[in-house]
């Protein structure tokens, strides 16, 4: 799946156009775990979102989790 279909997938999906690589990074994240997309696809996507900025979220530890 390239990034230009990924993009007309998220906006069929979401009725919108996506307003960040990491939105679309994260879509595509959803679709490779529900099994829409293979490994390789996935693959592609990250490596050109990530080439264009998109990062995951930062995840806490569970000490920093526990003091909130």
């Amino acid at each position: 799946m390239s990034i230009n279909s990924l993009i007309k997938t998220f906006e069929q999906v979401k009725g919108k156009e996506p307003s960040t690589a990491d939105e679309l990074l994260d879509f595509a994240q959803v679709n490779y775990l529900n099994g829409n997309m293979s490994l390789h696809e996935y693959q592609c996507c990250f490596k050109e979102l990530h080439a264009q900025g998109a990062k995951k979220p930062e995840y806490f530890s569970e000490k920093e989790l526990r003091t909130t």
